[in-house]
C-alpha cells in the first residue's frame, strides 16, 4: 500500500493555462512562446492569445516571449494542481548595438566575440572590491527508493510516517523523501590585487539528518560555496572542470545558435541557444541572454547531458541572473549574480540504488564596491557564527525562555527572508518539507542511522566533550605485531576552543608491546593560525614512511600497518612544537625532540667506520633534532571542524613546503648531521587535453649518516597501484643522501574514449605517469653499512635489507599508462620499468586501483 502511494505520487498532472496580452494596449498576444523555467516546456499561443501547457513536473516560473516583445519571468504556484493567468507582455524598446558578422558566418559568433571583448567592463573578477549579502537555501532529499529498499523495514518504517502526511514533490512531479535543509545568511568579500576572498557566515538554520557537525555543513552551504563565474575559460563542478559557453574557447568545445532579440527585465538581450560538439565531453547545453549594448551576460540556463562523462549525476542544472553594479557616482564597473539556482540528480550504482535530489537557491544583494579592506581582514580563517540551529524543537513544545527565545529566532528568520530572500525564500512546500524532517527524525532507528554514518564518513564517534577513534587506524594484522588492537580518543570543541588534547593506546598480540601516544596542542590564535604543542608516544613505525614523504596520506599508512611489515622499529619520542601563520597561506613550524630507533630487522651499523671491520657496531640510534620548515599555499582554502583546520581545495596553484632539520649530540643525541627537504605539488589544466598534476621532492644531508638516517625512497611491491609512489621498486631498493625525484601524472578525461563509438557509453577514461628519480650516496655514508653476522643480532626478526644506491649519472625510470572509471570504481595501470633491472626483477607488472570520483 505504502509502494502504491509513492507509485501514484509520480503521475501528478498539473495544468497553466491563460491568456498573453501586450502590457500597454491590452490586445492579446498571438503565437507568443510559453515556457517553463528550467524545462523544455514550453507551448505557443493561438490566435487569440490563449494558451494550456500540461506537465507531471512543474518548476516556479514561466518565460513569455514574442518577436517585438522583451522576454518576461512570470512567478506560479508550484502546488497548485491547476492556475489560470493573464500574463502581461512589455515591448522591447532598445535600438540594439552594432554586431560585425562576416560573410558565410554564424551571427551568434560575433556576438560571443564582443562578450569576450567587453570583459574587462563586465567580469566582476575585475572589480577592485566588492562584498554583499547572501540568503541561500539548500535541501538534499531522496527520490528513487527501488521495491527491495522499500522492502527494509527502516524504509518502511518511515514511509508508513510519511504516509500520513502531505506529500512533497520534486519540480518532475515525483514524491521524495527530505533529508535536510538548510538556510543560511552570510557576507561575501572579495578583492581583485592582490586576489582574496573571505565569506562571514551570520546564521545558519538546519533541519535533517545530521552525518556532519552543523559547522562543517555551513560552510559548505554559504551563499558563495556555488557562486560560478561563467566568464571563466572552466567551471569547477563535483570536482570537475566544465568549458564555459563564454569561455576563450567556446568555438571550438559548442555550437551557437542565435534564436531570438528579448528583453530580460530592463534590457534587451540576444539569445542564443549553445550546445556540446561532443555530448560525451563535460560540456554544458542551455541557453544564455546577452545584453545587446554592453555584450554582458545577464542571464544563463546551464545544463549537464546525460550523455557526459560523469559519474553518479542524472541530471545537473545550473541558472544565474547578473544584473550591472554601479559605484557610488552611478558608473557601470560590472555585473553581478544576484540569483542562482542549482539542481544535481545523484544515483548509485546498480538497479537497486537510491537517487538523491540537491538543490540549493542563492538571492544576493546590498552589494558595496570598490571598498576593499585591509588584506587581515580577507586572510581570517572562514567564520562561523555560533548562532546555528539545528533541528529547532516545535515552537508548541517549548515553554519559558526557550519559548522566547525561539519566537526571536523565528522572527529573525522571517525579516531576513524578506529583506534578503525574495521570492525564493522558504515557500509552503518547503515548510511542508521541514514537517517531514521532524517526522522522520522521531524515528528512533533513523538516531541510529545518524550515528552510524557520522563514523563512516568522520572515522570519529563523538560523545560529549570527547571523539573516540579514528577508526580506521583501531584493527591492523601484521607479521611483527600480529593483531594491532588501537584506541584513541580528541577533545572537540565542547571542551574547549583553545585547547586539544589527543591520545591513543595499541597492543599488539604477537610482540605483546604496549604502545601509546599523548598530544597537547594550544591554540594561540585563530585569526593568524598559532598553535603550540607537546607530543610524546612510542610505537611501531616503518622506515621511509614519513609524513613528508607519504604526503600525509592517511589512508596509505592504516594499510601499510598490515601485512609483512618490512623495515620496522620500534621509537620513542617526545617533542614540542609551534605553528604560526603570519600571512594566510604561509605556514611557519619550529619544532625541538628526540625519537630513538631499534630495529625489529637484521641490521647494524659501524660506530666509527674508518676503522673498518674493527669499528664497534650498534643496532640502535637516539636522535636528537630541532627543525625550522615553511610552507607556501597561496590560495589553499580551509574549513574549520571544531578546533581542526582542514586544507579542501588549493587553486591549483603551487603548494611548497620546505624544511631544514638539524641534529646534535645534545639531549644524548647520537649523530650530529644536517637536512634540507623540499616538495612542491600542483594540478594544472589542459584544456581539451584532460588534466595534469605533478609532485617535485628533493633532498640533500651533506653529513655522512648510516641508510637509515637518510633518505628511504618509497617502493610500492604490491598489487596495489599508489600515486606518487614507485610502484615498481621495492621497499628500501635505494636509499641517498641526496635525491630529486618528479611524480607526473595526466588524465585526459574522455578525450580518447569519448571519441570510440563502441566504448565512449562506459565513460572510461586514459591516464598517463612517469615516475622519474636521480638519486646518490656517497662513498663515506656507504661506509657506515656493515655486513650481517652469521648469527641476526638479539631483537632481530631475522630479515636482512640490503640498501641499494643509484648510480648519479642515471636516473631511475618507470612509466604506466591505465583506464580508470571502470564499473564506475576500478582502475587498471600498467607500469614499466625500464632500467636497474637486476636478475630476477620484472620490467612490467598490472596494478589495480579503486577509486570514487564523479
Amino acid at each position: 500500500m505504502i509502494a502504491s502511494s509513492w507509485a501514484k505520487a509520480q503521475t501528478t498532472s498539473y495544468v497553466v493555462s491563460g491568456t498573453v496580452v501586450d502590457a500597454k494596449s491590452g490586445q492579446v498576444i498571438p503565437f507568443a512562446s510559453v515556457a517553463l523555467v528550467g524545462r523544455n516546456v514550453g507551448v505557443t499561443t493561438d490566435e487569440n492569445g490563449l494558451f494550456t501547457l500540461k506537465t507531471t513536473r512543474l518548476t516556479d516560473s514561466l518565460y513569455v516571449s514574442s518577436i517585438g516583445f522583451g522576454v518576461k519571468r512570470f512567478a506560479i504556484n508550484k502546488t497548485k494542481l491547476q492556475q489560470s493567468l493573464l500574463l502581461q507582455l512589455p515591448a522591447a524598446g532598445k535600438v540594439l548595438q552594432e554586431v560585425i558578422v562576416r560573410a558565410g558566418e554564424n551571427p551568434a559568433w560575433g556576438i560571443l566575440r564582443n562578450v569576450r571583448k567587453n570583459l574587462d567592463k563586465n567580469d566582476r573578477s575585475r572589480i577592485r572590491a566588492y562584498e554583499y549579502d547572501s540568503y541561500s537555501k539548500t535541501s538534499l532529499s531522496l527520490t528513487h527508493i527501488s521495491d527491495k529498499l522499500r522492502s527494509n523495514p527502516l524504509i518502511k518504517k518511515v514511509l508508513s510516517e510519511l504516509n500520513q502526511k502531505d506529500s512533497v514533490t520534486d519540480d518532475l512531479g515525483r514524491r521524495i523523501l527530505p533529508l535536510m535543509m538548510t538556510e543560511s545568511i552570510s557576507r561575501f568579500f572579495y578583492r581583485e590585487s592582490p586576489e582574496r576572498k573571505h565569506e562571514d557566515i551570520v546564521k545558519t538554520r538546519m533541519k535533517g539528518i545530521e552525518i556532519v557537525e552543523p559547522e562543517v555543513l555551513a560552510q559548505f552551504v554559504g551563499g558563495n560555496s556555488l557562486s560560478y563565474n561563467f566568464y571563466q575559460n572552466y567551471i569547477r563542478v563535483l570536482g570537475k572542470d566544465f568549458a564555459s559557453p563564454v569561455g576563450a574557447d567556446w568555438k571550438g568545445w559548442y555550437s551557437m545558435y542565435l534564436a531570438d532579440t528579448t528583453k530580460i527585465g530592463n534590457f534587451v538581450c540576444y539569445e542564443i541557444q549553445f550546445d556540446p560538439k561532443n555530448k560525451q565531453d563535460l560540456l554544458f547545453t542551455g541557453k544564455m541572454f546577452i545584453d545587446t549594448t554592453t555584450f554582458a551576460l545577464t542571464m544563463i540556463e546551464a545544463k549537464v547531458g546525460a550523455e557526459a562523462n560523469l559519474n553518479y549525476v542524472r541530471r545537473l542544472e545550473i541558472e544565474q541572473e547578473l544584473e550591472p553594479a554601479r559605484d557610488s557616482l552611478g558608473n557601470n564597473i560590472g555585473w553581478m549574480p544576484v540569483a542562482m539556482r542549482t539542481n544535481a540528480e545523484l544515483y548509485g550504482v546498480g538497479k537497486n540504488s537510491i537517487g538523491a535530489l540537491a538543490q540549493q537557491i542563492t538571492r544576493n544583494s546590498n552589494f558595496l564596491l570598490n571598498k576593499p579592506k585591509p588584506l587581515a581582514y580577507y586572510d581570517r580563517t572562514v567564520a562561523v557564527s555560533d548562532t546555528a540551529k539545528t533541528n529547532t524543537t516545535p515552537l508548541e513544545e517549548l515553554e519559558g525562555d526557550d519559548e522566547e527565545e525561539a519566537r526571536k529566532d523565528n522572527a529573525y528568520w522571517e525579516q531576513k527572508r524578506r529583506e534578503l530572500g525574495g521570492a525564493d525564500s522558504l515557500s509552503v512546500n518547503d515548510r511542508k518539507i521541514q514537517s517531514q524532517i521532524d517526522t522522520i527524525r522521531n524515528v528512533p532507528t533513523i538516531r541510529t542511522v545518524e550515528l552510524l554514518t557520522r563514523i563512516a564518513t568522520t572515522g570519529w564517534y563523538r560523545k560529549g566533550r570527547i571523539d573516540w577513534g579514528p577508526y580506521p587506524y583501531a584493527l591492523a594484522f601484521n607479521d611483527i605485531e600480529g593483531l594491532r588492537l588501537r584506541l584513541g580518543f580528541r577533545t572537540n570543541g565542547n571542551f574547549s576552543k583553545s585547547v586539544v588534547l589527543r591520545a591513543y593506546g595499541a597492543y599488539g598480540t604477537y610482540d605483546g608491546k604496549f604502545k601509546w601516544g599523548v598530544e597537547s596542542d594550544f591554540i594561540l590564535s585563530r585569526q593568524k593560525w598559532t598553535i603550540m604543542g607537546l607530543k610524546a608516544g612510542y610505537d611501531l613505525e616503518r622506515l621511509g614512511f614519513t609524513p613528508e614523504l607519504i604526503n600525509g596520506n592517511k589512508v596509505f599508512y592504516a594499510f601499510s600497518r598490515f601485512g609483512r611489515y618490512r623495515g620496522g622499529y620500534y621509537t620513542s619520542s617526545q617533542e614540542v612544537f609551534i605553528r604560526h601563520e603570519p600571512l594566510k597561506g604561509i605556514m611557519l613550524t619550529a619544532a625541538i625532540g628526540d625519537r630513538t630507533f631499534t630495529p625489529t630487522f637484521d641490521y647494524e651499523y659501524l660506530i666509527d667506520p674508518d676503522r673498518g671491520d674493527q669499528s664497534p657496531r650498534s643496532r640502535t640510534y637516539n636522535d636528537a633534532y630541532w627543525s625550522a620548515e615553511i610552507r607556501l599555499a597561496r590560495k589553499e582554502t580551509y574549513i574549520m571542524d571544531g578546533n581542526e583546520r582542514i586544507p579542501i581545495a588549493t587553486k591549483r596553484t603551487p603548494v611548497l613546503w620546505l624544511k631544514y632539520t638539524r641534529g646534535g649530540h645534545m639531549f644524548g643525541g647520537t649523530f650530529a648531521y644536517e637536512r634540507y627537504s623540499f616538495r612542491a605539488f600542483q594540478t594544472l589544466k589542459f584544456g581539451k587535453l584532460g588534466r595534469s598534476s605533478y609532485v617535485l621532492q628533493a633532498g640533500y644531508t651533506p653529513t655522512r649518516l648510516p641508510a637509515v638516517l637518510q633518505f628511504t625512497h618509497l617502493g610500492n611491491p604490491t598489487a596495489f597501484y599508489a600515486p606518487n609512489t614507485f610502484n615498481r621498486l621495492d621497499f628500501f631498493e635505494f636509499v641517498s643522501d641526496r635525491f630529486l625525484t618528479v611524480h607526473w601524472a595526466h588524465g585526459f578525461d574522455g578525450l580518447l574514449f569519448n571519441r570510440i563509438p563502441l566504448i565512449k557509453k562506459l565513460n572510461w577514461r586514459l591516464w598517463t605517469n612517469a615516475d622519474v628519480l636521480w638519486g646518490a650516496r656517497g662513498d663515506q655514508s656507504r661506509r657506515y653499512e656493515s655486513m650481517p653476522r652469521p648469527t641476526p643480532p638479539p631483537g632481530s626478526d631475522g630479515q636482512y635489507i640490503n640498501f641499494g644506491h643509484l648510480d648519479p649519472a642515471v636516473p631511475y625510470v618507470e612509466v604506466g599508462y591505465g583506464i580508470s572509471n571502470i564499473f564506475k570504481i576500478l582502475r587498471l595501470q600498467a607500469i614499466h620499468r625500464l632500467n636497474y633491472l637486476k636478475p630476477g626483477t620484472d620490467r612490467f607488472v598490472l596494478k589495480f586501483g579503486i577509486e570514487v570520483s564523479f
